[in-house]
């Protein structure tokens, strides 16, 4: 029997037009108070580094600090005064700094986290600058880019993949989530375009995401427990809609630490050639939920959540940035390793701040330490080639 496209509940998402900042020093470091209440520098983004516009300065979004600045406009720079007294580049008074305006988020750090722990999943609305934004659909082609050709390039070496994928929030909040500050990226980046559905197509069933992968494959046969082994991070490049294919989701179920029901169509079953035709989409009934964000969203969730692809019913691409991060002692998913290698001899990292790449370079470079020192994990060309034969010859 075919099942209907969807039948879901609609969570709706909508920016609330308020915004935090950053303040941002030469290097990427972020400008913060400490737990003092002194003025510093640190390396992440959490309570301590969000700041409102005040009049002509920045107040502190805990903190009882006010600061003065030449420029509260957001992506320019501004020179900052405490007191009176000119800001240093590592927070203190002194020598006058330059530090960057930069867009931030509508909520504090800790709020979107304490969300995330009691519901497994949680939107960072609008996290993303416009101009950011726009860079995204321009490199894949989507909203007002969506009759141009693809660059035939990796897309890492485009600055503006390099700036979602070390979003400090969300970076932040995983970290706190799944207790490690050791998170990698378990998939190279990458902008995929979902294209009007034909009506015909396979379409990937229920699941949860990787490292789990129940329903496609159980990679983790065992529930977890309290251990959380891998996040999330789905960023809407175009609006989400339940018309344009937005993800399908059973809000909560993270908490069951079990596998979703074969009956609603799990990925195992749904690819297999013929499946659609005789069975339809899989389940998108009234115990599923749709999330739709506007474009600039990063929906963040627990992996262990059922979920699925969504079909696009209208005449324009939808453009999103899927992506997984695990704890370091999990093995990836794909490589990551030769993609990174391709940033390193690009002149991206000239366009970006120390602070941007080390944080790239600590998501994407896999390490194991040993007796024998510290080692870089990557695949073997010629042992890849020797298991794909034999796979072949099975």
């Amino acid at each position: 029997m075919s099942r209907p496209v969807y039948d879901s509940t609609v969570v709706r998402v909508e920016a609330t037009g308020e915004r935090f900042s950053y303040l941002n020093n030469a290097n990427g470091d972020w400008l913060c108070v400490d737990d003092s209440g002194v003025l510093t520098t640190q390396s992440y983004v959490n309570d301590a580094a969000i700041w409102r516009v005040d009049g002509a300065g920045f107040s502190h979004a805990v903190a009882d600090i006010s600061i003065g600045a030449t420029s509260t406009e957001i992506e320019h720079t501004t020179q900052l005064t405490l007191v009176g007294d000119a800001v240093s580049s590592g927070g203190r008074t002194g020598e006058a700094a330059d530090f960057m305006v930069n867009h931030g988020p509508e909520r504090l750090p800790s709020e979107y986290l304490a969300e995330l722990r009691e519901k497994g999943w949680v939107s960072l609305t609008c996290i993303l600058s416009p101009s950011v934004v726009d860079d995204l659909q321009r490199i894949g082609c989507v909203d007002d880019y969506e009759n141009e050709s693809p660059e035939r390039v990796n897309p890492i070496v485009h600055p503006a993949m390099t700036k979602v994928t070390v979003e400090p929030i969300s970076l932040w909040i995983m970290r706190e989530y799944m207790q490690t500050r050791d998170v990698k990226l378990g998939h190279p980046p990458g902008v995929s375009a979902l294209t009007r559905d034909d009506g015909k197509r396979e379409v990937q069933g229920w699941h949860t995401d990787f490292p789990y992968l129940w329903g496609t494959g159980d990679r983790v046969p065992l529930p977890s427990g309290d251990l959380v082994l891998g996040m999330q991070r789905n960023t809407c490049i175009s609006e989400f809609t339940q018309e344009n294919g937005a993800t399908i989701f059973k809000l909560g179920s993270h908490a069951s630490n079990a596998a979703p029901p074969d009956e609603w169509g799990i990925t195992n079953h749904t690819f297999r050639r013929g499946y659609r035709a005789e069975h339809g989409l899989p389940y998108g009934g009234p115990d599923t939920d749709v999330i739709v964000a506007p474009a600039g969203s990063m929906v963040l969730y627990d992996s262990r959540t059922w979920h699925r692809a969504g079909v696009n019913n209208t005449d324009r691409k939808r453009g999103a940035m899927i992506q997984a991060f695990i704890p370091g002692f999990i093995i990836p998913f794909m490589d990551t390793s030769n993609m990174y290698k391709m940033f390193l001899e690009s002149d991206t990292a000239d366009q970006l701040t120390a602070r941007d790449c080390k944080e790239l370079d600590n998501l994407m470079v896999h390490k194991i330490m040993g007796p024998a020192g510290l080692f870089a994990i990557t695949t073997d060309d010629d042992l890849t080639k020797r298991v794909r034969d034999q796979m072949a010859s099975a």
